[in-house]
Parts: structure tokens; sequence; C-alpha cells
């Protein structure tokens, strides 16, 4: 998608009335993962091994992979290896390794990689820290687009005594997970994708999905082998559809109800406007565009649909304009 520029010199309606002439370069997103790896008794039993070695396989050829070049990646682990530490927050908050850029960082994540499993499943815990570890990053890192990539074949938490321990029996918290996601959502944008790995009950994890702005699970519980298709899946979600939101002109305040976004195709001269939404749910199958957050919004994401004919054309351009009134989907 070289050659994309962001201006705000688009037209307010369809390429009609001109909101500013002020332009500014584009700029990519650099991406980052915060990959929380489901290592417990069910991913690594011996008859079912293949799933924990599988994921493992998977995850090392993408972290290898050259396409990946430039991605952030970190990651962690749960349960954690000290039992006494099994529900602590912190241990997973604190990253097994932190985010570096690839291809440089790949060698210690691929030699972090677990040989054996752990007893518990303290999902709330590990998904709680990860998105701790997440969210702070983003912060630390406004220009940033950070996600978390949990891969499970668990459906709530386990293991964790005044956490979800009730009547003697360890009982599903899908609830809490779910508000675990939307909160890192609301608060500065971090998107959770779930992989739903064999023995996961997607119905599940899809809400999880969903609550962490990101539609639905990936849906490899009939083949673990698509691991890696759902990697590469992700991967072209992230990249290349976030712009950075260039600052009005000089003298204009930022006010997120009057901001367009425009594409023009390669080889034309007439800007397309697309529609702004909510968030990326309420992008269904249309084109369109959403901030990364309403409040306080950094950046522009373009909807599936949009993201992907842009992607296509090698020689778009895209424009924000300041001034006239979003046209909403």
């Amino acid at each position: 998608m070289g050659g994309l520029g962001v201006g705000a010199g688009a037209g307010g309606g369809g390429g009609g009335e001109i909101c500013t002439s002020t332009s500014a370069e584009a700029k990519a997103v650099p991406i980052d993962l915060v990959f929380l790896i489901d290592r417990s008794g069910t991913m690594g039993l011996p008859d079912s091994s293949p799933k924990l070695f599988a994921v493992e396989s998977a995850l090392s050829t993408f972290l290898n992979d050259p396409a990946s070049d430039g991605i952030g990646a970190g990651i962690v682990y749960f349960p954690t290896v000290k039992p006494a530490d099994l529900c602590a927050v912190l241990s997973y908050k604190v990253l097994d390794v932190p985010i570096a850029p690839l291809p440089d960082n790949a060698f210690a994540l691929t030699n972090s990689m677990p040989a054996t499993w752990s007893w518990g499943t303290p999902e709330h815990s590990g998904l709680k820290g990860a998105l701790l570890a997440a969210t702070a990053y983003q912060d630390a890192h406004p220009t940033h687009k950070v996600n978390v990539v949990i891969a499970t074949d668990g459906d709530g938490s386990y293991g964790c005594d005044g956490e979800n321990f009730v009547g003697g029996t360890y009982v599903q918290d899908l609830d809490a997970l779910e508000e675990l996601a939307q909160e890192a959502q609301d608060y500065n944008g971090v998107h959770t994708y779930v992989v739903a790995v064999p023995g996961a009950t997607i119905a599940s994890l899809d809400k999880l999905a969903a609550a962490g702005g990101t539609t639905a699970a990936y849906d490899i519980t009939q083949d673990i082998s698509k691991f890696s298709a759902a990697m590469a899946e992700i991967r072209n979600a992230v990249l290349a559809c976030d712009f950075e939101l260039p600052p009005p002109p000089l003298g204009m305040d930022l006010l997120p109800d009057k901001v367009n976004f425009t594409y023009t195709p390669g080889g034309t001269d007439k800007p397309v406007i697309l529609p702004r939404a909510d968030d990326l749910a309420d992008c269904g199958d249309e084109p369109g565009w959403y901030y990364d957050s309403n409040i306080v919004p950094t950046k522009i994401l373009l909807c599936p649909a949009s993201c992907t004919t842009v992607k296509n054309d090698t020689s778009a351009k895209v424009d924000v304009a300041f001034g006239c009134n979003s046209v909403l989907n």
C-alpha cells in the first residue's frame, strides 16, 4: 500500500465542499501483539499433546515469517510454572518475553516456548495480566496499535480460590472475561483476538472476541493445523489499515464529530467519502472507518470491507478532512 498520503484536503461531501487545505503524509501505525498462550493440562496431557506443540510450531512459523517483520511481539503463558503464583495477576502482567520488533525478537520468543504443561487454567488472571501489559504499553506508545492474541481451549477461569471457587467447585466466569476485554478496548483501544483451539466452546470465545472488538473468535476447534492460517488472518487484519489521526490545521480544535475520511482509487481524482462507524462491530460488511477510541481518538481504523479495498489498491490515496460533520453509516 505504498504511496498512500493522508491529507486534510479531502472534500467534505464526495469531493465537493473543501473543509481545509492542510495535508499530512501517511504514517503506518506500528503494530504490537501480546500473545497469551494456554499451557494448561488439557493443552498438554498425553492424549492432547498435539495441541500445545501444534500451537507452538505454528506460532514459531508466524514469528519467523518475513511477512511479520516490523511487528512488535511479546508473549506470556498461563498458568505460570510457579503454583504459588497461579492466580497472581502480576505473574502475567510481567511478560515472559517483553514486546520488541520482529525478526530480532523471534529467537527469544520461540526459545521461551515451554516443553511441558502445567495444572490449572487461570484464564481470568492470565487475560487480566496480559491486557494490563498491553494497555500500559499502548499508553507508553500512543502512536502504536497494541493487540492481545489469546490461544486457548478453555472457556473461562479455573483454579483460583476466591475468584471462581464456589461451593467446592471451580466454575466458569465468562462475563468477567468479556468485561476485561471490553474495558481494555474502551480504555485505549487495545483489541483482543481469540483463537479457539480444539476443546473450546466456540460460542463462548466468540463472545470474548466480540467484547474485545474483533467480532468473533478464529475457529480452529475442528482442525488444529489451521492455527497458522488463523495467525496469518490476524496479521492481515491488524496491518496496513490503521492510520494516525493527523492534527487539525493550526487554530482548529479536534472535534471528533467533524472529521471525514475519503478514499481516492488509484488512477482517478474522485474521492469516495467513507462513512464513520461506532466501532468494528458496527462496520458489518459495509465500507467505512472508526476511531480507536471514541473518547480520545488518536487513530483512524478502516472497516474490513474498506481495508481490503485500500490494501489491494497500491496507488490509492486516503484523506482526512476537518471541519465538516462526519458522514455516518
